[in-house]
């Protein structure tokens, strides 16, 4: 294992990152390669970097990384910078086959190899370490709101808190963001997303002032409701979108 004097390799990753894609697009990134290792020197944990985000290294997989490059830093350092990696970054959990690409924050299944060869467009596929690391984009994501649309296809959906919604006209398309701009995500990589919203979400339609809390009123129910709050809204959501939910007049939950 070589430990690399953070400073020398911060000063080559700047020249680099400036001259790629400006000082903005740096923030909050860990400004090292992708592979390298982040020791903490304040308990010794590690985290490898990928797409210049941090990912927690369980003790237990420690060895696995242990012919990585490492920098020592505080463990201050190491919190400051993020956990969602650069857009059009491959990953995979190591010792798994499923990849995955980010594109507007969230990771996305490549569900092929066809549609692989279209994204990886020769780029490393980063080896992350098997921890809980969907739990810092599920967080993001409940008020990441996105305008998606697979690769080839012509329908858009608003992705929000995990759900897919189907844009059917163009005036929502354009409330939504409209001119172009949905991003565009793998063939195939909706297919199994529905339009049931992570439990916790506040939503409202947008042409509506009400907000819903959506979850459960037990925890043997399997159907998920709706509840009129007057807590602020993650998102907004086309109109009709949280028709499908019954109302209920109570609090609904999602743990027991």
């Amino acid at each position: 294992m070589r430990v690399d004097s953070f400073l020398s390799i911060f000063r080559r990753w700047l020249v680099l990152g400036l001259s790629l894609l400006g000082a903005q697009a740096l923030a909050n990134y860990a400004p090292v390669p992708d592979g390298y290792v982040l020791l903490s020197i304040d308990n010794s944990s590690r985290y490898l970097v990928a797409g210049g985000a941090r990912f927690y290294i369980p003790p237990a997989q420690v060895s696995l990384y242990s012919g990585a490059s490492t920098v020592a830093l505080s463990q201050a350092t190491i919190n400051s910078y993020t956990q969602i990696p650069q857009d059009g970054t491959l990953f995979r959990q190591i010792n798994t086959s499923q990849v995955y690409v980010v594109v507007g924050g969230m990771y996305w299944a490549i569900p092929s190899a066809t549609e692989l060869d279209y994204w990886d467009d020769w780029k490393v596929i980063n080896n992350i370490p098997n921890s809980n690391w969907q739990e810092a984009f599920v967080n993001l994501a409940f008020s990441n709101k996105l305008l998606v649309q697979e690769r080839t296809t012509s329908q858009a959906y608003l992705w929000v808190a995990g759900a897919k919604f189907p844009i059917t006209n163009s005036s929502d398309y354009t409330y939504f963001g409209g001119g172009g701009s949905a991003r565009i995500i793998p063939l195939g990589s909706l297919a199994n997303i529905t339009s049931q919203p992570w439990c916790g979400a506040n939503l409202r339609e947008r042409s509506s002032s009400t907000v819903y809390a959506l979850g459960y009123i037990s925890s043997s129910s399997t159907t998920m409701r709706k509840a009129a709050t007057s807590a602020p809204a993650h998102s907004d959501v086309p109109d009709g979108a949280l028709a499908p939910f019954p109302v209920f007049t109570g609090t609904p939950a999602c743990i027991w």
